[in-house]
């Protein structure tokens, strides 16, 4: 499996070595995109095609040109055991919808500094998938035109390039037959002291048919049933038969005595089932 973390919106930063002529390090540097959307999801009947457009800003001061591929949705863990969201080839997960992405416009365009474009998709679903919900990446590489001085057209020079590569997510739903399910399968919690935070660790198993965001809030209450405190609880995102592990730290600090703490989790994004758990702890001196 190749793996590429996906970072922020999914821009990963590729350094190619390539025969180029210098060009002084400003303007080398200069090369800065971003696209909007960053994430669709596509909601639509048994067999029905869904369409999207990106919009894709050259801020830089070089031209670019803009080619695109596709690649799975995979969680895996981090060195904390924690889940992140990852890349795989195209095709690969039982959940993926890479493969039915196809570009209609916008492959190979060039954008001028400081100007705009965009990109054109279709998703075509194999008629056979009447339920569920699939995910892919649709990666957009921003790659610097050439530009060539006219003492420097003739003597090659090996050079760094800085290559933008931006995922957007595409996530593709039958309407009418989502089922968002799942279960705690554990939950650690250990009650905040007087030198270290509060922490919440989960683990959760996603047993529907499409991705599950699981997120929600927590709520301290103390011994009279006054709330002291509250926060988000960290999301974490899984598709069928996935398991997602995921941490939420507060820091704040609590005098002593009895408390209670309210976890309430929601199955998103358009959450219509709810995992409640709710722990009694004591803080002392």
């Amino acid at each position: 499996m190749i793996r590429r973390p996906i970072l922020g919106i999914g821009i990963a930063i590729c350094l190619l070595a390539l025969l180029w002529p210098s060009l002084p390090s400003a303007e080398a540097a200069a090369v800065g995109v971003s696209v909007s959307p960053s994430r669709f999801r596509l909601r639509r009947p048994p067999g029905e095609v869904a369409d999207g457009l990106i919009s894709i800003e050259n801020n830089g001061t070089r031209a670019i040109r803009v080619t695109t591929e596709v690649g799975d949705m995979v969680t895996l863990r981090n060195k904390e055991g924690l889940s992140i969201r990852e890349e795989a080839p195209a095709g690969t997960t039982p959940h993926s919808c890479a493969r039915w992405i196809q570009v209609l416009e916008g492959e190979g365009v060039v954008i001028p500094p400081r100007e705009s474009g965009s990109v054109k998709f279709v998703l075509s679903p194999p008629p056979e998938i009447a339920s569920g919900g699939y995910g892919a990446y649709l990666f957009l590489i921003a790659t610097p035109e050439e530009t060539r001085g006219k003492k420097e057209s003739d003597t090659p020079q090996a050079r760094l390039m800085t290559v933008p590569r931006l995922g957007v997510s595409v996530i593709y739903e039958v309407a009418g037959a989502i089922q968002r399910s799942g279960n705690l399968t554990n939950l650690d919690f250990t009650p905040p002291t007087a030198s270290d935070p509060m922490k919440v660790r989960y683990v959760f198993q996603n047993t529907g048919n499409a991705e599950v965001v699981l997120a929600g809030t927590f709520h301290i209450l103390d011994a009279e049933n006054v709330l002291i405190g509250k926060g988000s609880l960290q999301a974490v995102k899984t598709f069928p038969k996935e398991q997602g592990t995921a941490e939420t730290i507060w820091t704040q600090r609590l005098p002593p005595g009895r408390y209670t703490v309210l976890l309430t989790f929601e199955l998103g994004p358009d959450p219509q089932e709810a995992i409640v758990r709710e722990l009694s702890f004591e803080v002392t001196r």
